[in-house]
């Protein structure tokens, strides 16, 4: 069991740097912020918060490593998840020339940021309160 306590670990750590980074970069001046890198980054993100979640209920996350997958498989272990709203993280109406599912407005951005942090809340939350009454 340590190997997948380490290999949790791993991913809550690299996820919580990868959040704070994205948000350090979303800080900057509107001119200077890259939005498409800072919404991959918050899907990213996401995936390692689910992935997390599900390998610490011993649920091997779903190969696809697809958000929704993700989301649909946390769905069966707490029904919290489907609190998660993703098409605030995948734009449905944009045009492949506009990079298709990639919103790139500052609002956009934040509604991303938004559902990444609270995703790892309900995640950190469960994890928590799990590891508290073992």
């Amino acid at each position: 069991n340590f190997m997948q306590n380490s290999t949790i670990a791993k991913l809550l750590n690299e996820a919580d740097k990868k959040l704070q980074w994205a948000e350090k970069e979303y800080n900057r001046p509107s001119e200077d912020v890259v939005e498409m890198s800072v919404c991959l980054s918050v899907k990213e993100v996401m995936n390692k918060y689910l992935k997390a979640f599900l390998l610490f209920h011993n649920i091997t996350p779903d190969d696809s490593g697809a958000l929704a997958d993700l989301v649909t498989q946390c769905i069966s272990v707490n029904e919290h998840f489907a609190e998660i709203d993703l098409s605030s993280v995948f734009c449905k109406n944009l045009n492949t020339e506009n990079h298709g599912r990639y919103c790139l407005s500052n609002e956009k951005t934040k509604e991303c940021f938004a559902v990444a942090k609270k995703t790892r809340e309900m995640v950190m939350k469960e994890i928590n309160l799990l590891i508290q009454t073992q």
